[in-house]
């Protein structure tokens, strides 16, 4: 084992993934992050989510 301290201080990271979903689908980045969250990582399944969103926010 290292005798080197994890730094858990600084600057956040991008989460890249939340950002490409949100830039793809035309919604906020808070909608992004939620729908990972409550979809998983799975393309399909976080593409179907935000699509449905999406749509069902024009009515």
């Amino acid at each position: 084992m290292s005798n080197i301290p994890i730094e858990t201080g600084g600057p956040a990271r991008p989460d890249t993934e939340a950002e490409e979903l949100a830039a793809k689908h035309g919604i906020s980045l808070e909608e992004a992050k939620r729908h990972i969250a409550e979809r998983g990582h799975a393309n399909a399944a976080k593409d179907g989510a935000a699509e449905a969103a999406k749509l069902g926010s024009r009515s």
